[in-house]
């Protein structure tokens, strides 16, 4: 999976977090909360994961970095 797709899909994560909370807050329903604890953990998850330079493994933090904060190589595939 490249940087891209994994930076769409930890915005897809909390995208759903923020749609459950509405949803939630709207008709009260005790499902949409743990549907928002649960696509909170998976987004944690797939940050943890699979947010890593594809170079020396490091974690890339929470910006969209254009060089990888631990090696120092450049981020072809987020361009």
């Amino acid at each position: 999976m490249s940087l891209k797709q994994v930076q769409y899909l930890i915005y897809a994560l909390f995208a759903a977090c923020i749609l459950m909370v509405v949803l939630l807050a709207f008709t009260k329903f005790i499902v949409f909360l743990w549907l928002t604890l649960a696509f909170a953990v998976a987004g944690v998850a797939v940050d943890l994961r699979l947010w890593r330079c594809p170079h020396c493994g490091g974690h890339l933090g929470r910006d969209v970095p254009k060089y990888c904060p631990s090696c120092g190589r450049r981020l072809d595939d987020l361009q």
